[in-house]
């Protein structure tokens, strides 16, 4: 088959891969200067910063990430270090402790600062293994893993409708509690009130906040693994690009794919933006769900239907504002040695979140976040140097300023803040760069970003994998339940598996028909 890729992030060079490892002809458009989408590397004064991707899971041995790697024979160039994080509030800071206390050290904690919800958090924390051991057994295969899955999840069965607010009153009476537990919906930009609240427990991981928590204990399912991947995300995707390049495969950027071109509702060619007409057998889309649909095919071609239930109601994040430094010091030494910490500023998280969504931008007074990629990617900084990124949600369009006009006041004020408890940030400084909503918009070739792709939300469905145009596959974070990085790689690998069977098929039908 003869197959077009739109867009070159880790949805779109994850299908790649696996298509040419079939021997099938693939092409990779690619509209930015450089591949990768905003799971790309950037580079300044030999700093080094990702565009926003830290702590991700499931890279470990035997889990998703790590077996879509070891399935193209790539796994070896692509390091997965094992590392926690911190959460600031301003009551109180969850760090890890210097000697391991246990699995539920965070349980203990916080029993100490919310007496008065210590049997709501041994509720909660048994709904939380409960979870893990559904999560771990929905992706095992055999009836007897069925079974298993079936009888785990009953318990909880009637929680299934739940939002995360529902969950936190029914576990949690103290409001900062609950705050500890759905403050991560801010980088969602996600209500507590729509947001699903059996994901809250997948979310809030325990190995996140310490390393040293097992994966395996007890009688329990295998607990996925969070890793920050050695040298920023650039290496995931230049070794996806290599391999692609080494099959045959073609990565083209400074490419933009204009034009679909349908016949009887199925894909025909590709209108590239130099006007040539490109034949195609197969379209994999990622990125903006709205840019495909209406942009590329033409609502036209749609049942109103399908736009009313996947397109008008697509339910996504906002954007982010970030600040890249480059520092002569270890900033980390202010924030227990962690390559990451959350400060949150507030307690009241769906405030935040719904002034977010009406395009108020915060400037910060409602928390930020730090990481520092150096910390345990020496090689992204010089010698005695670190690379740091501070950045917080912020809305595409804000209404009390612009992002051309205020960037520069906005990032002050950002490192004002980050200053109260990193001193010397600016002091050390080597150098700086500033990305907005609009940068942003520019990389990903999307009239409005959306950081984390859809959101999980208790009635509105992400679009599907197998679009209505026959030919057409939509992947990418816009196209997931649940945003990340794995989570697109598995999307892509699955839709691959769909395109392929669905091939097959034809052909079947194809060579029975000749037959008779």
């Amino acid at each position: 088959m003869k197959i077009a890729i739109i867009g070159s992030g880790l949805a779109g060079l994850t299908s790649a891969a696996l298509l040419v490892k079939e021997g099938h002809s693939v092409a990779v458009y690619e509209q930015h200067e450089k591949i990768g989408g905003v799971t790309a590397t950037i580079e300044k004064d030999g700093f080094k910063w990702d565009w926003g991707q830290m702590l991700v899971p499931d890279f470990g041995e035997g889990e998703p990430g790590r077996k879509i790697l070891e399935k193209l024979g790539i796994s070896e160039k692509v390091k997965a270090i094992k590392s926690f994080r911190e959460n600031y509030f301003p009551d109180f800071r969850i760090s890890r402790p210097k000697e391991f206390q246990g699995i539920y050290w965070r349980r203990e904690y916080f029993k100490e600062l919310f007496p008065e919800d210590a049997k709501g958090l041994d509720k909660y924390f048994k709904i939380y293994d409960r979870i893990h051991d559904v999560s771990a057994l929905f992706n095992k295969e055999g009836l007897l893993s069925k079974l298993k899955l079936f009888l785990t999840f009953l318990p909880i069965i009637k929680k299934k409708e739940w939002s995360a607010q529902k969950l936190m009153d029914y576990c949690f009476t103290n409001k900062k509690l609950q705050a500890v537990f759905i403050a991560i919906l801010a980088d969602y930009v996600a209500s507590p009130e729509v947001f699903p609240g059996l994901i809250i427990p997948t979310i809030n991981a325990e190995s996140q906040y310490d390393e040293r928590v097992p994966l395996d204990y007890g009688k329990h399912q295998h607990r996925q693994s969070w890793s920050y991947i050695e040298n920023g995300m650039g290496t995931i995707v230049n070794s996806l690009a290599e391999f692609i390049e080494e099959k045959g495969g073609k990565i083209l950027t400074n490419t933009t794919i204009n034009k679909i071109n349908l016949e009887e509702k199925s894909v025909k060619s590709v209108l590239l933006s130099n006007n040539e007409e490109v034949e195609v057998d197969i379209v994999i889309a990622s990125g903006g769900a709205k840019e495909l649909y209406f942009d590329l095919i033409g609502s036209e071609h749609l049942t109103q239907e399908f736009i009313n239930t996947y397109i008008n109601p697509l339910f996504t994040t906002e954007s982010v504002f970030m600040v890249h430094l480059g520092v002569d010091y270890d900033p980390s030494i202010y924030q227990n040695d962690a390559a990451l910490c959350y400060y949150y500023f507030t307690y009241d998280i769906n405030e935040s979140i719904k002034e977010c969504q009406k395009g108020i931008y915060h400037e910060g007074k409602d928390g930020l976040l730090v990481y520092i990629p150096s910390k345990h990617s020496p090689d992204m900084a010089p010698p005695g140097h670190h690379a740091i990124t501070v950045y917080t949600i912020a809305p595409n369009n804000p209404t009390n300023g612009s992002w051309k006009e205020d960037k520069d006041n906005w990032a002050e004020k950002l490192l004002d803040l980050a200053e109260k408890f990193i001193p010397g940030l600016r002091e050390h400084a080597k150098t700086k760069i500033i990305l907005t909503p609009e940068d942003f918009k520019n990389r990903t070739h999307l009239k409005r970003h959306t950081f984390g792709g859809t959101v999980p939300h208790v009635t509105i469905p992400p679009p599907l994998h197998n679009t209505p145009i026959r030919g057409l596959w939509f992947i990418g974070g816009q196209s997931e339940n649940f945003g990340g990085v794995v989570s697109a790689m598995v999307g892509a690998e699955n839709t691959v598996k769909m395109l392929l069977k669905e091939g097959e098929t034809e052909t079947k039908q194809t060579f029975s028909s000749l037959s008779k």
